[in-house]
């Protein structure tokens, strides 16, 4: 099962994407959680302590490696790139057993094109998704250049977090028409912050015809986690948005099985 976890930034992809690969471990699923967002959150919402955090190496940070998989010593990038040893080389087991790779960014190499970093970065995400028989979660970066660059491709589900908020939903509707050239398999969301039912129905109105799979309510727990710099699920494992993450896993677990 391959999850890539979308959405407008902000919305909690990071919270959700990190709960859902620990309790998905703790089910005894071999979990690799992928953070694909360059500002790197996923490791201290996994509850990985932010010391060990730092010594994870980020992939993208190591342009000689990734030129090496990529180029030719005569200037020709490689479309298909070896990547089937980065899980073994750039992964930290964290809580629960989850498995941690950090992507970090594509750095924008002024007018040079970034065509060897993406051919690298579809070839390991297409590694993952189809090469491996773990569960992975891909945390994905706010927006969609990684999504038009065809990042998600092939995803049994993709999970867009939105919340009762013009822009969060603009991004979902983005979302759902572009997951539609990508091969992705299912499509859903999950409304966060949900403050009250009339929250929950202007976003399912906004979103007439894409289903809609779970919603968190605003759980004040989340911004004290955060505050502290604790995982949710370790601050607060009987919060009402952990319970809802909860169900969300049941419902992902239904289709593994």
């Amino acid at each position: 099962m391959k999850i890539a976890i979308v959405g407008k930034g902000g919305v909690g992809k990071t919270t959700i994407a990190a709960c859902l690969a620990r309790l998905l471990s703790r089910d005894g699923y071999s979990v690799i959680a992928v953070d694909a967002d360059p500002s790197l959150n996923l490791a201290q919402a996994l509850g990985i302590p932010r010391d060990v955090a730092n010594s994870v190496p980020v992939l993208f940070d190591y342009e000689e490696f990734i030129k090496s998989r990529t180029l030719r010593p005569s200037g020709v990038y490689l479309v298909n790139p070896r990547v089937n040893d980065v899980v073994e080389r750039f992964t930290i087991k964290g809580p629960d057993g989850v498995k941690l790779l950090k992507l970090g960014a594509v750095r924008k190499g002024g007018a040079r094109c970034l065509c060897p970093e993406y051919a690298f970065l579809r070839a390991l995400l297409s590694h993952l998704i189809l090469g491996r028989k773990d569960i992975v979660i891909l945390d994905m970066v706010a927006g969609l250049e990684h999504m038009s660059r065809g990042a998600a491709r092939g995803v049994d589900l993709m999970l867009c977090i939105t919340e009762p908020s013009v822009k969060a939903i603009d991004v979902a509707l983005q979302m759902h028409k572009l997951s539609k050239d990508l091969d992705v398999k299912m499509f859903a969301v999950v409304i966060n912050k949900a403050s009250s039912e009339d929250d929950v129905g202007i976003v399912k109105r906004a979103l007439e015809g894409v289903e809609v799979i779970g919603v968190i309510p605003y759980d004040a727990s989340v911004i004290e986690a955060d505050r502290e710099g604790i995982s949710l699920i370790d601050y607060a494992p009987t919060s009402k948005a952990i319970q809802c993450i909860k169900e969300l896993k049941k419902y992902i677990e239904a289709f593994i099985k």
